[in-house]
């Protein structure tokens, strides 16, 4: 016999389990709720069948240990035939009545019910053949009450089950005692005493049952409320991809447009102008970037990638981007680091994380010196981000670090930011499991410090410093569906001096590289039609029309593609791409590409 198992009310939503939350009074729920309870309830006895089973039968059997000792053979015998019937009965309906999922609830609870009932039966008609037998020893009705007892609570039936077998005992054996010829008085006396003694265990079995009913629903609460959680998990990431690329695409167009303006305009008020938009552009991008961050650490989407690599020439690399930035305000920038350290460290989320510091410090602090200090402490690494500025009060170092807080920003100028930058340290200090921490007061600056772990130290090669922008030469294939992007990247690198061969579709691009040679190609990786951009190069390889070197560009952030690219050897660009990026991967592209002949 099998029967379907329902382990959670996964038809019921959150309303209607708040709604019967106020409406179990009557031991009842409404539909599927009640199934799924009382499977609930089969298995919690079927949990407890060691216990029922042992205490039984080591009962049962110290029972008729007694009855042999000290009753009269004659009335030993029949005792003792009773007895080893309820022993079989009870037995046979523990092993039908624990299996869950092949017993259906309610034939599980009639049985044990039954057997209950036989059991308490069989007891009374062990009294009532004793006191009709006149034995020297006093056979009393004490041990009904630890079948009653059991019944009610050991046992774990329904509480209707329990009450109605507990009352079904006690009145046969009140009846068993006045037909047997029972003094009346001591038949009062025994109703009272198990009437009172079923009626609190009736009144217990309800309290018993109305907290496993609440419990149940409170249960069945917080796994809807976990689903919803991951529901909305899973919506939240699908909206952060989509706006990751599609916010993405317009900017990465915008920023290539104005570079390839700025280097038509040369000279007066127009060039200021294009200045102004690239820094425009440059600030919504880090908007962009700072929004997209918080968002992603907050559903757990980013992990660390470590690895080892030397600290001094990175600050040199990362305060180098900030300098001019840093001059414009009249901020002097200096790095305290010993030169032979490495960290053990995900240089992108460690980037991200001393460069907030740092622009924490430029725009915010006030200051006229900001300084980067190293110092080894055992095996790791301290490094703080510290400014001579004007310090914060205690009350307001804790609140820094909440979303979208500025202290002294009360117009909200975007100038300064949108306020998460700091929540993004906090965030990526927990991911990375970094001591940290924060000294400051009112007008002596702030050093905002964390601990890294130390790396193994590695020689590098000199990088010799390029100066003048050389004119690029090669052919381009460029796969873009989105026409502004595409016009944006085939207008700068043809400025660059690349002869570009731009395609709208996969389709477009296999057909046009069968007869076209180019030294690199590019594309975005949402395409439309079948292929994507990494499935395109693919087939492109394996067909032959194209064995160069490639580079796909595109808004998607995902840890699974990032992998998939680096095993294709592909170069991966993320949308927006800065023109001076997009310049740099061409060039490094070309000089590998191979020689036509």
């Amino acid at each position: 016999m099998t029967s379907s198992t329902p382990s959670a009310a996964v038809g019921i939503d959150e309303p209607a389990l708040l709604a019967q939350q106020r409406g179990f009074a009557r031991l009842r729920f409404s539909g599927p709720l009640e199934q799924a309870f009382q499977h609930y309830l089969h298995v919690k006895m079927a949990g407890r069948v060691v216990v029922v089973a042992a205490s039984s039968i080591l009962f049962m059997l110290l029972f008729m240990w007694l009855d042999h000792l000290y009753l009269p053979p004659e009335v030993a015998r029949y005792t003792l035939s009773i007895r080893a019937a309820a022993l079989l009965l009870v037995c046979g309906a523990i092993w039908y009545a624990n299996r869950p999922g092949r017993v259906r609830p309610a034939r599980a609870f009639a049985v044990s019910t039954l057997a209950y009932c036989c059991s308490g039966l069989m007891v009374v008609m062990v009294i009532t053949v004793a006191r009709l037998a006149e034995v020297p020893i006093r056979v009393t009705h004490d041990g009904l009450y630890l079948v009653l007892l059991s019944g009610f609570f050991l046992v774990a039936l329904p509480m209707r089950h329990a009450v109605i077998g507990s009352w079904v005992i006690v009145l046969s054996y009140l009846a068993a005692a006045q037909l047997s010829g029972s003094e009346p008085a001591r038949v009062i006396s025994d109703g009272i005493f198990l009437s009172n003694f079923a009626l609190m265990g009736s009144l217990g079995a309800y309290i018993y049952e109305y907290m496993q009913r609440q419990g149940y629903v409170n249960e069945q609460l917080l796994e809807a409320a976990r689903r919803r959680a991951e529901r909305e998990s899973q919506s939240k990431t699908r909206f952060l991809a989509t706006a990751s690329h599609d916010l993405r695409q317009p900017l990465h167009a915008m920023l290539l447009f104005i570079q390839h303006l700025q280097d038509q305009v040369l000279e007066g008020e127009a060039r200021r102008t294009v200045e102004r938009l690239t820094d425009s552009t440059q600030l919504l991008q880090a908007m962009l970037n700072s929004l997209l961050d918080i968002s992603r650490l907050s559903v757990g989407m980013v992990r660390p990638q470590t690895r080892s690599f030397n600290l001094r020439p990175w600050l040199e690399r990362l305060v180098a981007s900030l300098e001019t930035y840093a001059r414009r305000r009249g901020i002097r920038l200096e790095i305290d680091c010993p030169p032979h350290l490495a960290v053990q460290s995900d240089p992108l989320l460690l980037e991200r994380l001393l460069r907030n510091y740092l622009n924490n410090a430029l725009i915010h602090a006030e200051a006229s010196l900001v300084r980067i200090e190293v110092v080894r402490v055992d095996e790791r690494l301290r490094i703080a981000v510290v400014d001579n500025g004007c310090g914060l009060a205690d009350a307001d170092q804790e609140r820094i670090f909440e979303e979208f807080t500025q202290l002294r920003n009360p117009a909200r100028t975007l100038d300064k930011g949108v306020g998460l930058g700091l929540s993004i340290c906090r965030q990526i200090l927990h991911l990375l499991a970094y001591p940290s921490g924060l000294w400051s007061r009112v007008g002596e600056g702030a050093r905002f410090w964390f601990e890294a772990p130390v790396g193994e130290w590695q020689m590098e090669p000199q990088e010799p410093v390029s100066v003048v922008m050389p004119q690029l030469r090669g052919q381009v294939a460029l796969i873009e569906n989105d026409r502004v992007s595409r016009e944006a990247m085939q207008a700068l690198l043809s400025s660059w001096g690349c002869i570009v061969w731009a395609f709208s579709s996969a389709e477009e691009a296999v057909a046009g590289l069968r007869t076209v040679a180019v030294d690199v190609l590019l594309s975005d990786y949402r395409l439309e039609g079948e292929l994507n951009g990494l499935e395109l190069i693919r087939q492109l390889r394996e067909h032959g029309y194209y064995a160069g070197p490639a580079a796909l560009v595109t808004a998607d952030t995902s840890e699974e593609l990032t992998e998939a690219v680096r095993l294709a050897d592909v170069q991966l660009l993320y949308k927006p791409v800065l023109p001076a990026r997009l310049r740099r991967t061409v060039q490094q592209l070309l000089a590998q590409a191979p020689v036509h002949t």
